[in-house]
């Protein structure tokens, strides 16, 4: 994870010694490069978070979070599975309710079949709690 931020830092000294004024296009480069560093340091914290609870099943392998677009994309190597499964949440939201936060999921596909039927029939539209940490988390990063 510092691997990834200090490079981002870099492309960005990098970028601004090559183009001396900051325009506009420069400012979106910094805010997206800050954008995708926040975005890693959170897939980074999720991940780990989520393997803790999947230790006896098996392993969240990648985990890609895009705030901005609202996307996730999961990789899941499972006891019994012969190739990772690929969950893609197309589009989620977040609400707070009190002092809780909900996540929806909008929209989901998975590598297998059944898994994108069993999303759509049990978690698609359905308000989840996440943990109050994790709330409070989110909240300071989106």
């Amino acid at each position: 994870m510092h691997g990834e931020i200090a490079s981002c830092l870099r492309r960005i000294n990098n970028s601004s010694r090559r183009h001396k004024p900051l325009g506009v296009s420069s400012t979106k480069r910094l805010r997206d490069a800050l954008h995708r560093s926040k975005d890693a340091t959170l897939g980074f914290t999720v991940r780990f978070a989520i393997n803790t609870k999947l230790r006896s099943i098996g392993e969240m392998t990648e985990l890609s979070i895009d705030t901005k677009n609202k996307r996730v994309r999961v990789r899941l190597e499972l006891l019994g599975e012969h190739q990772p499964i690929d969950v893609d949440i197309l589009r989620y939201s977040l609400k707070d309710k009190g002092e809780m936060t909900y996540i929806t999921i909008e929209e989901a596909t998975a590598s297998r079949e059944w898994l994108t039927v069993a999303l759509r029939e049990f978690v698609v539209g359905q308000d989840l709690p996440i943990p109050p940490k994790a709330g409070a988390v989110l909240r300071l990063l989106t």
